[in-house]
């Protein structure tokens, strides 16, 4: 079984990714940082993913912030948490 360290900014893509290693690779810690949402939110997030998968593997945050520009989250696709929904239009699927 192949060892990890995952490094990731849990939103939907990086929540599956997650599920998808952890019964394949022996995931030794997952590393957190921002990106599709804040620190603190992803953070959380990948301990709730971890903990619904059963997963005994530690959780560190990371930087709070892109080291050559500013954060940018993508609260529209990800929703507020991270992981909720994204913003619905009755036309269909908008992006802000």
């Amino acid at each position: 079984m192949l060892d990890v360290l995952l490094d990731m900014d849990p939103g939907h893509d990086d929540a599956l990714a997650l599920l998808t290693a952890l019964p394949l690779m022996k995931v030794r810690a997952v590393t957190i940082v921002a990106g599709n949402q804040t620190l603190d939110k992803t953070w959380l997030n990948a301990r709730r993913v971890s903990w619904a998968a059963d997963a005994a593997v530690p959780v560190v945050p990371g930087y709070h912030k892109p080291l050559l520009r500013e954060l940018v989250t993508a609260a529209s696709v990800h929703g507020v948490s991270g992981l909720d929904g994204c913003f619905q239009h009755p036309g269909g699927l908008r992006m802000r």
